[in-house]
């Protein structure tokens, strides 16, 4: 039997793959950045996946993407361009937190 990841694992995923390739970046702002995207994020990954009804499927598309991550940034020669790679991700990431952080849960 297959295991079947979940939204938790995922941004677990994500978090880790900041974090190795933070320890690769040389540009200092980049990977301030990507340790403290993974530090906000790790610990809601249990509300992100209850909060967002298809925690599941976002969560994969991002781990996907951040996968080739550490080689886009590895190609780049200044820290800018190291930042307009990042900044998608970063930016998406910040909605996610926020939204996670502000949002009410109503018993019905």
């Amino acid at each position: 039997m297959t295991e079947q990841k979940m939204g938790t694992h995922y941004v677990r995923e994500i978090c880790q793959t900041f974090r190795d390739v933070a320890e690769k970046v040389d540009f200092a702002k980049v990977k301030e950045q990507m340790v403290s995207i993974a530090a906000d994020l790790e610990p809601l990954a249990k509300k992100l996946y209850f909060k967002t009804q298809k925690g599941t499927e976002d969560m994969e598309e991002l781990a996907k993407e951040a996968e080739s991550l550490g080689d886009k940034i590895a190609t780049c020669k200044t820290e800018a361009d190291a930042q307009d790679v990042f900044r998608p991700f970063h930016e998406k990431l910040g909605k996610i937190i926020k939204h996670v952080k502000t949002m009410k849960v109503r018993m019905t």
